[in-house]
């Protein structure tokens, strides 16, 4: 169990003690330290308390019609019940209810108080009151004035998952301590200036990471090594791993800014082009279309795009607004590949991609945990009424059949929306956009108005979208989860980090690259993945909130570890040219489709089954990709150059630098000199010629790297 359910479960033991009326003060300053702590526990208290007293007080006063008044009786009368009578029970949940509703408006009242910025309460930390003897609650009542039955007020220790020590603390089994101590209330944030610098802004980012850490009371890990955030950086900002010269290049070099020339240098390479337009390729239209949709237009759209290095917010126009056939105008397919059902999936996707926001559920009705309504989610929807998709018959060169071509047409008029509500009648809506409600008139293009809604710098949501989705890309957790569902009901880890961020962005003219470099520049970005003595609360995957105080472990894309392994085959075949490279991303999107799972729901969903599985690893182990990286017959390759070393020292370095961006422990050399020599020795022993073993049991070594976690991973 984690630490996260076991302060979840503790809470939920006390906060029934809370609703039964027997908290005793030590577990009410317990209730609040812990409430106080996290966000989480604090909007379980709250859901808690209000469903808790809303149903209790709702069955107080649905009984009352149903109960006759009791004439009053002496305590001397008054027998020793079992069982509460229907009257004292509704008594009793009324009083719950109203405990509840009352305590409830108490710690917010406190919560808000503790959050500002001098006058907060400061309670004790990991205070416990030393434990007394009591009854066997399962043995002993307690008999209270009205003679109800209650139970002894509730000990920590007899939670299976706590333990009782002599001092009276109650710890988690596992000798860690249940919660993290409570988060210090920080001063005012200072807000960075409209012609804050690069450097400016890095270092708010510094500071504002390492409030989180001293909120948290945790310490950071180490700084990553050279080779770790080489190879990280590498692949996150280019999708591959880098070349042994180009690793080789960096570790060696000795400038004390060589982090920030080499960010510089890779936003320059043409592999950046190429990675960024497949990322957003994936994101718009996924990893497998119809036909009909032209994948390459789109690409070619954004790879121009990225290219000349566009404001976001223009791409973003284009591709909410675009007009034409999907081959002249790469942008239309976007909206041609969710313009199917009613245009239901071009509402979801391009607010939860450029808004951040989910309003797929509120289709069919009203959001549950935020304010977003139906009504609103058909507004948007709309916008796109006016929109009608073309259908062009075309033959090939030989006179014959071919696919039609797909063409966005805007028409004069869109007419009214209707939609369904949930009591069953049909309501109109028109179209609407934060609180902007555009005329509908014969000469409104509806798309081209929601474009320039949705771009303009009024509203922050496009800007807070893509600050949140790049800041995900890079530590693999965003400010919120999931990265596309923001809102008040979502709150971010880091608000006043988010919001200087998206300010920043929307200053810099929605610069791609400079937000890029501010976060790889980050001193939280530098940090190892491995896990320091203080920070093992720090563990998102375990539920709790991130505070990067380390680099989360990222698993490669199968994008990412297709262009890797053949970097690790043979790195002169590496293309720069988009253009050129077309044919082999062609054959890498074919190799992907083995991975690909379309749900074809009203949503048009996908997934992948690249995680770990059974195919993932067959893959690896004896993969055509992975074959080609271990092919010796091949004079280019890197195997081949490593087998004309002298030593096997050398031989081994090299493998290791290929494989893993780093050169080998000392003990993993020597582990590897000694299996390399038994495999020779082996193999020679079966009439294998010696120059055929040498070259096989290197094989060995490079597969055993490539079949590590160590080469999958991002570290």
């Amino acid at each position: 169990m984690s630490k996260q359910e076991v302060k979840l479960a503790e809470l939920s033991l006390l906060m029934e003690a809370l609703c039964e009326e027997r908290l005793s003060a030590e577990e009410q300053q317990r209730l609040e330290e812990i409430v106080l702590s996290d966000p989480d526990a604090m909007q379980y208290y709250l859901n808690y308390a209000h469903l808790h007293g809303t149903l209790y007080w709702d069955q107080a006063l649905s009984s009352d019609a149903e109960l006759a008044v009791a004439s009053p009786a002496s305590d001397a009368e008054l027998p020793v019940l079992k069982q509460p009578t229907a009257q004292v029970r509704r008594r009793s949940l009324s009083r719950a209810g109203l405990a509840a509703t009352a305590v409830l408006g108490l710690v917010v009242v406190v919560w808000y108080v503790f959050r500002g910025p001098s006058t907060a309460p400061q309670l004790a930390v990991n205070e416990q009151t030393p434990a007394t003897e009591s009854p066997n609650p399962s043995t002993e009542a307690i008999v209270t004035e009205n003679g109800l039955e209650r139970r002894p007020p509730f000990e920590s220790s007899q939670h299976p998952v706590l333990r009782l020590h002599q001092d009276g603390t109650v710890t988690q089994a596992s000798d860690q301590p249940l919660i993290a101590a409570k988060p210090r209330v920080l001063p005012p944030v200072e807000k960075l200036p409209a012609d804050a610098s690069d450097e400016a802004i890095v270092r708010f980012i510094n500071h504002r990471i390492q409030d989180g850490w001293q909120a948290a009371n945790i310490s950071p890990s180490p700084a990553a090594t050279d080779a770790e955030w080489v190879r990280r950086v590498y692949l996150d900002v280019i999708g591959r791993i880098p070349t042994t010269a180009e690793a080789e290049r960096f570790l060696k070099s000795t400038k004390p800014d060589k982090h920030q020339r080499l960010v510089q240098d890779l936003l320059e390479n043409p592999s950046y082009v190429t990675n960024w337009s497949t990322i957003w390729t994936r994101l718009l239209i996924g990893r497998s279309t119809s036909r009909e949709i032209n994948r390459r237009a789109l690409q070619d759209f954004l790879v121009q795009s990225f290219g000349e290095n566009r404001p976001w917010n223009d791409i973003v126009f284009d591709l909410v607004s675009a007009e034409g056939d999907a081959d002249s105008n790469g942008a239309t397919n976007f909206l041609l590949a969710h313009l199917n059902n009613q245009a239901v999936p071009a509402t979801a996707i391009t607010t939860r991609l450029f808004l951040g926001t989910q309003i797929q559920c509120t289709q069919c009705h009203n959001h549950p945990f935020n304010d977003a309504t139906q009504s609103q989610f058909w507004e948007i929807n709309s916008f796109f009424k006016q929109t009608k998709i073309v259908r062009k018959k075309r033959v090939n060169k030989k006179g014959e059949k071919a696919a039609p071509q797909l063409a966005l047409v805007s028409l004069s008029k869109g007419g009214t929306t209707f939609y369904e509500t949930r009591q069953g009648l049909m309501q109109p809506a028109y179209p609407k956009f934060a609180g902007v409600k555009i005329p509908d008139g014969p000469n409104v293009n509806r798309r081209q108005e929601l474009a320039k809604l949705m771009t303009s710098g009024k509203s922050d949501q496009l800007s807070r979208a893509m600050v949140n989705r790049m800041w995900a890309h890079f530590f693999g957790y965003g400010f919120t989860r999931p990265i596309d569902d923001m809102g008040y009901h979502n709150s971010p880890t880091h608000p006043e980090l988010l919001d200087a961020l998206a300010q920043q962005f929307t200053k810099s003219d929605y610069d791609i690259k400079q937000l890029i470099q501010w976060i790889c520049l980050s001193d939280a970005y530098r940090l190892s993945s491995r896990f320091a003595a203080d920070n093992s609360a720090d563990d998102p995957d375990d539920g709790s909130t991130p505070n990067f105080s380390r680099m989360y472990v990222k698993q490669m894309t199968a994008e990412q570890l297709y262009d890797s392994l053949q970097v690790t085959a043979n790195p002169t075949e590496i293309v720069t040219d988009y253009h050129s490279a077309w044919k082999k991303m062609q054959k890498r999107d074919q190799w992907l489709q083995q991975f690909v799972y379309t749900h074809e729901n009203e949503e048009n969903d996908e997934t992948t089954t690249f995680d770990g599985t059974i195919t993932q690893a067959l893959l690896m182990m004896n993969g055509p990709l992975v074959e080609n990286s271990l092919d010796i017959n091949r004079k280019d390759t890197i195997l081949a150059s490593v087998l004309k070393e002298r030593t096997p020292d050398a031989r081994i370095k090299k493998l290791s630098l290929a494989a893993l961006t780093r050169y080998p422990t000392s003990r993993e050399l020597s582990e590897l000199k000694r299996l390399v020599k038994e495999r020779t020795r082996f193999l020679t022993s079966h009439k294998v010629p010696p120059q055929i073993a040498v070259q096989q049991s290197y094989q060995d070594v490079y597969w055993a790297y490539l079949n590590s976690n160590e080469f999958i991973l991002i570290h």
